[in-house]
């Protein structure tokens, strides 16, 4: 019997679904789904982003006086700081192995 199944309570459904999850959550923390789905995330947001920026700007042509610029300013604006603090997560990441920093 294995070392996780010895007590009475862990056999069953209950036991499996523990040793399962506990399986589960190993595999995605060693193959750093979390970093992964950061920086695709990023991405894919960025490139939504842009492509509103672009849509708003085919849609207002005339510019209203610079206003459209400012709109689409005042929305990339946020967003690039935004955009930079996920990276730095996903690098900051990346660079700790197990809670030690890479040298």
């Amino acid at each position: 019997m294995s070392e996780e199944l010895k007590r009475a309570s862990d056999r069953g459904m209950i036991g499996y679904a523990k040793i399962s999850s506990r399986t589960f959550w190993d595999w995605v923390e060693h193959h750093h789904v979390d970093r992964l789905a950061v920086i695709v995330l990023t991405l894919w947001l960025t490139f939504d982003v842009m492509q509103w920026a672009k849509d708003f700007a085919d849609a207002h042509p005339d510019g209203a006086g610079g206003n459209t610029a400012l709109i689409i300013g005042a929305v990339l604006g946020p967003w690039g700081l935004l955009q930079a603090a996920l990276f730095k997560f996903y690098a900051d990441a990346k660079a700790r192995s197990n809670g030690a920093v890479k040298l």
